[in-house]
């Protein structure tokens, strides 16, 4: 499969980067698929950007995905979708509780959405890259929010998150 570059963490000057809408994939999603299907690949990774969908604690607006959504319909091209790719929204703390359990109910809302928008099955990574982003954000600190000697605490708060996550879309 192929994947696009959904990357929303912060940087340290507090600018959030917008990977997806900086490459304009949301723009130009059917052309994206269009290229991967030309080196024989149907599947794509996709990332939701949390903070934009969810603004206000526990209110979601699932609409940035709609072209994503929309494009590989028509292409025919299945999508796994990451629902935290190194960002969330600036009303949680990742490593209070409240982060955990608002991933969960997160990932549910937008399942269910998800649902409803395509008969498609829904298939999720609930958040990228675990290890790589433990190390990097809880023990190197070279991502937001730029710990270090938290990497144990923050992989078991992302793990923790994962299966809660997973549970509540099941």
């Amino acid at each position: 499969g192929g994947g696009f570059e959904s990357s929303t963490h912060k940087r340290r000057d507090g600018h959030r980067l917008d990977l997806i809408a900086a490459t304009k994939h949301d723009r130009f999603a059917r052309e994206d698929y269009l290229r991967i299907q030309q080196q024989g690949l149907r599947l794509a990774r996709e990332g939701l950007r949390w903070h934009l969908v969810e603004t206000s604690p526990g209110q979601y607006n699932f609409s940035s995905a709609l072209p994503m959504i929309r494009e590989a319909h028509e292409t025919e091209t299945q999508v796994i979708w990451d629902l935290c790719h190194f960002g969330w929204p600036d009303h949680l703390d990742l490593f209070k509780p409240d982060f955990v359990f608002s991933l969960a109910r997160y990932g549910a809302a937008f399942a269910k959405w998800l649902s409803q928008e395509t008969d498609e099955p829904g298939f999720f990574v609930p958040i990228n890259e675990i290890s790589f982003f433990s190390w990097a954000a809880g023990d190197e600190g070279s991502m937001f929010p730029f710990v270090t000697r938290r990497a144990f605490e923050l992989k078991t708060q992302l793990v923790r998150g994962a299966v809660e996550a997973r549970e509540a879309i099941w």
